[in-house]
């Protein structure tokens, strides 16, 4: 066992972030501020990166199997950073090779996940997760937003399984609401909420670093923490 020392100033581990907001908010563009990224985009949304100004190299994922080809550039020095794009996507592409699989006890006559099922996506999920870690590569997941109702109020929460959702939430190190708001000086500008207790929103800051409101900049992120 390594013994470590947080004050270490070169004990500084990867930030594993997951980022929701609308279509259209900037999402991608937070991807390209980090340090040399490479994107695994799960629903081709980066044939038009070019025509939005977004220079960023990326993956189309297909199926999960193409996740071992993101893995294997997750453990090469080619990228620092290494974002999935949108999450709920590659966990539908990951049921879908559950089923596919054909085991009885994973998958119920209907398709639909058994509680043995649900248990094997869970650890599927989190050991991609962890050898992306342990790579020592920033991670960011992309989410769409979702509301959910609790009691009175609407709830924005990352777009994922509803299973997996807690799930991929408790795995990471911060989670963003990303959304546009009117500043009287500068006018509509985008920002990432993290504020963890807000009633409108998930959000996290596992590391007590970054403040309830934090810009789009990745690169800002890093050095906070």
């Amino acid at each position: 066992m390594k013994i470590e020392n947080t004050r270490d100033p070169s004990n500084k581990p990867p930030i594993v972030l997951l980022l929701y907001g609308e279509g259209g908010v900037g999402k991608t563009t937070f991807v390209s501020t980090a340090p040399k990224p490479f994107l695994a985009d799960c629903e081709r949304g980066a044939k038009y990166f070019g025509l939005r100004g977004i220079s960023l190299d990326f993956g189309n994922v297909q199926s999960w199997s193409d996740m071992q080809d993101v893995l294997t550039l997750a453990e090469s020095g080619d990228y620092d950073t290494i974002a999935i794009d949108p999450i709920g996507e590659l966990m539908d592409k990951l049921k879908k090779f559950m089923v596919a699989k054909g085991d009885s006890k994973l998958v119920q006559k209907d398709g639909s996940p058994t509680m043995a099922g649900w248990g094997w996506l869970k650890k599927t999920f989190r050991d991609l997760l962890k050898a992306m870690q342990q790579s020592g590569k920033h991670i960011i997941l992309v989410a769409h937003v979702d509301e959910k109702s609790d009691e009175d109020r609407i709830v924005k929460r990352p777009k994922i399984e509803t299973k997996m959702s807690e799930e991929i939430v408790s795995m990471v190190d911060v989670v963003g609401y990303m959304t546009v708001v009117t500043d009287p000086e500068e006018g509509e500008k985008r920002i990432i909420r993290v504020d963890a207790g807000s009633d409108k929103f998930v959000a996290k800051d596992r590391t007590g670093q970054l403040g309830k409101v934090i810009p789009p900049d990745f690169a800002k992120i890093v050095k906070a923490c």
